[in-house]
């Protein structure tokens, strides 16, 4: 079992993903050069290996606020939004 105590359903673990990939691609250098940003892509991976929901939303927060700071800071606008 997990580390964790939260276990995700396919359907949950897919959201999780969709909104990870949203960030990660076409992520400008100002956020995928951070690396916090480059660590938490690493710990979506492991998390998804493992089956550690609660580490993949470690990582997935970390992603979410290196895009947020670089954002806030003017470094970029939000490529993520359709």
């Amino acid at each position: 079992m997990p580390c964790g105590d939260v276990i995700w359903n396919v359907n949950e673990w897919g959201l999780a993903w969709r909104i990870a990939l949203r960030r990660i691609e076409g992520a400008p250098a100002a956020v995928s050069e951070q690396v916090a940003f480059q660590h938490a892509i690493e710990m979506l991976d492991e998390a998804f290996i493992k089956g550690d929901a609660f580490e993949f939303q470690l990582g997935l927060f970390t992603m979410l606020d290196c895009c947020r700071k670089a954002v806030t800071h003017g470094y970029c606008s939000q490529w993520w939004v359709d």
